[in-house]
């Protein structure tokens, strides 16, 4: 199911990104923005990709602690009602303490989230 889809997605994404790009009539960005630009999308590129690739083993690991589906069901509807919830209010949270910091809280936030992993307690 999933094989069957990923390349009408992948044109869909790469048709919407170039119907979004900057026309040509507007003026290019300052080099200095251009070199932010790239080191943003490096690390957010990294951060994502971490999340991505643990996404399909995370069930298997459940699975091996003895969690029942329902149980595994719990934790992961959790994850995305909490990823709902606090993402209404992050970018408010980046533009009030800034995005450097909201980056290294993130990244904390997610390094705790990956050593829960090491522990089959739950309840």
């Amino acid at each position: 199911f999933y094989h069957v889809l990923v390349a009408p997605l992948l044109a869909l994404t790469l048709l919407l990104a170039y119907l979004a790009r900057p026309s040509a009539g507007d003026c290019p960005p300052p080099p200095a923005f251009r070199r932010f630009h790239r080191s943003f999308m490096l690390v957010w590129a990294l951060c994502a990709s971490a999340d991505w690739l643990q996404g399909p083993y995370v069930y298997a690991l459940y699975d091996a602690y003895g969690y029942s589906t329902r149980e595994i069901a719990e934790l992961f509807v959790g994850g995305y009602a909490s990823s709902l919830v606090f993402g209404c209010f992050v970018g408010a949270f980046a533009d009030r303490f800034g995005r450097k910091a909201s980056c290294v809280l993130y990244c904390l936030v997610y390094i705790m989230s990956c050593i829960t992993k090491h522990f089959n307690h739950y309840g």
